[in-house]
């Protein structure tokens, strides 16, 4: 559906459900989500209503920090792990109804250097991932997610990684990933970190060791059923504050988009800091 009449369909949606005045907005590119996001608070809204991908939530979600404006979401991404974890509806016409008119929600956000993320923020081969993800694949969806994948695994090699939870002495491991979470999935249901919690005032972080052929094939499967954290050789740990170092300056990808590469980066949560419309 053209940008114009996706704009037009969901305003219509809003009106049916009560919204009296609409300032719409398409987000063309990086920046276009915080200028809405400012122009929207100082024209005194009470909610703001989101249609897309991870990403997108990012960058507008960030500017609602702290706020207590209510955040409404209309999937629209690839794999939509923000949206599946809290159990949003995937249907349009359903998820503006939740937009408008569900229950809100207080919910954890995490931070890295600055940068906000809402879901999950990965040092490593998911990095890689990602960057492949966004720059070389026209289509979406799973299939092509997979592609990226196979792709970026037949050249990436593990890290020495040293891990530092809260006030813990570091942890030294040899790994393909580390990932810290908010949430549990990256989409399409893939638990990265089936017991993270959106609203425990914690980071689940998940350390992969090295993606051989055999683990994939034997293991790759548990990514969708919950169970990765049994495999054996991945770590998994919870704290408030986490230092992710190593010896190569490597990118970090914050809900699916890619930032600079850095040798040492530090990560907090805080707690109950973004309001979002739920079922």
């Amino acid at each position: 559906m053209p940008r114009a009449d996706r704009v037009r369909f969901v305003s219509h949606l809003l009106r049916t459900h009560g919204a009296t005045t609409i300032r719409a907005t398409e987000t063309r590119g990086q920046g276009d989500g915080t200028r809405a996001v400012r122009a929207a608070l100082e024209a005194g809204t009470d909610r703001l209503v989101v249609w897309g991908g991870d990403g997108t939530l990012n960058e507008v979600a960030a500017g609602l920090l702290d706020t207590g404006v209510a955040l409404g979401i209309i999937p629209g991404g690839s794999g939509n792990g923000f949206a599946r974890g809290l159990g949003l509806p995937l249907d349009v016409q359903t998820a503006v109804e939740v937009a408008m008119r569900g229950k809100p929600r207080d919910v954890d956000t995490g931070r890295v250097d600055g940068h906000a993320f809402l879901n999950v923020a990965g040092v490593g081969l998911d990095a890689s991932v990602a960057a492949r993800f966004n720059t070389r694949n026209l289509r979406r969806g799973l299939v092509p997610y997979i592609t990226s994948i196979l792709m970026e695994w037949r050249t990436a090699e593990p890290h020495r990684f040293s891990l530092r939870l809260d006030d813990a002495l570091p942890l030294e491991m040899e790994a393909h990933l580390v990932v810290v979470c908010n949430g549990q999935q990256y989409g399409h249901g893939a638990r990265v970190a089936p017991a993270a919690a959106f609203d425990d005032g914690l980071l689940d972080v998940v350390a992969v060791p090295h993606v051989t052929l055999g683990r994939m094939v034997r293991h790759g499967w548990r990514l969708f059923n919950g169970t990765l954290p049994s495999v054996p050789g991945v770590f998994t740990g919870r704290a408030r504050r986490v230092a992710i170092s190593q010896a190569t300056a490597l990118p970090i990808h914050l809900d699916g988009e890619v930032i600079g590469a850095e040798t040492t980066r530090t990560f907090d949560v805080r707690p109950r800091s973004l309001r979002v419309s739920c079922p």
